[in-house]
């Protein structure tokens, strides 16, 4: 677990609001939760980026793969026409 700016405003809060600082301690409590709901999207967003980039390697991959395979397949083509096309007259 990390701990952070939320965490220690949380933390602030719950002892201004036991020592009677109900204002600072409502203040300090809110801070923490937006804080912590901005750091979550944060998180969540750098995680789809992640995705993304692991999606798009993927891709690049697959078409690589593909071009290999279509160039495979014209050496194999163009080497059994050129067997099938021997000469047979004897010189």
């Amino acid at each position: 677990m990390r701990i952070g700016m939320p965490e220690i405003l949380a933390t602030g809060s719950v002892v201004l609001l036991a020592t009677g600082n109900s204002t600072f301690g409502w203040v300090f409590l809110g801070l923490a939760i937006v804080g912590s709901a901005l750091r979550w999207g944060v998180e969540i967003q750098a995680a789809q980026q992640e995705q993304a980039s692991k999606k798009q390697e993927g891709e690049e991959l697959a078409k690589v793969l593909t071009e290999a395979g279509k160039a495979f397949s014209n050496l194999m083509q163009t080497s059994a026409y050129s067997n099938s096309r021997k000469d047979s007259n004897i010189h």
